[in-house]
């Protein structure tokens, strides 16, 4: 917020957006399982950060087992948490089509001569050595590189700026 002093005035918005739907509706409204289109950016220097592409699948198998509430392990959430716990209704798939309207798999990937990124959002850029991101009204970017430092992975607040809007995993975690 320090970076981006608009960015509190965003996330009051949504809460307030937020209440007013659940005051509205009562939280309850016709039920839609929203699919989003997610592209990955693979951003790599040695060949073990280039991941396959069955990584990347399995990963998007396991996000999906998770807001569907469909994961196998469903049934060991602890007690406290088992009447809040719930099918989100959100599914992702890869994109098939780029913000040119061409056919893609979802999967981009660049090589780097950059060794390891910080929190900086550099494996954002191409010109920073990453990949710039795709519109986030249509996409959710994640980026997959060596982040350094211990980092396992990180993502912006919701109405940060739409060119760093995302997802950041570490090549070893996804």
């Amino acid at each position: 917020m320090l970076d981006n002093p608009a960015l509190r005035e965003q996330i009051e918005n949504l809460e307030r957006h937020t209440e007013h739907f659940i005051q509205e509706t009562g939280g309850v409204g016709e039920r839609v399982v929203v699919t989003i289109p997610v592209v990955f950016n693979v951003v790599w220097n040695t060949a073990a950060e280039n991941v396959p592409d069955s990584r990347l699948t399995d990963q998007l198998a396991v996000l999906n087992a998770d807001f569907r509430k469909l994961n196998a392990d469903a049934a060991n959430i602890p007690s406290v948490w088992q009447g809040i716990a719930a099918d989100c209704e959100i599914n992702f798939c890869l994109a098939t089509r780029d913000p040119n309207g061409n056919a893609t798999t979802g999967i981009r990937r660049q090589q780097t001569s950059t060794t390891a990124f910080g929190t900086n959002d550099a494996m954002k850029f191409t010109a920073q050595g990453g990949l710039d991101a795709w519109d986030r009204n249509q996409y959710l970017n994640i980026w997959v590189c060596d982040i350094s430092g211990g980092i396992l992975g990180y993502a912006q607040f919701p109405g940060g700026p739409a060119a760093t809007d995302g997802v950041v995993i570490d090549y070893q975690y996804i």
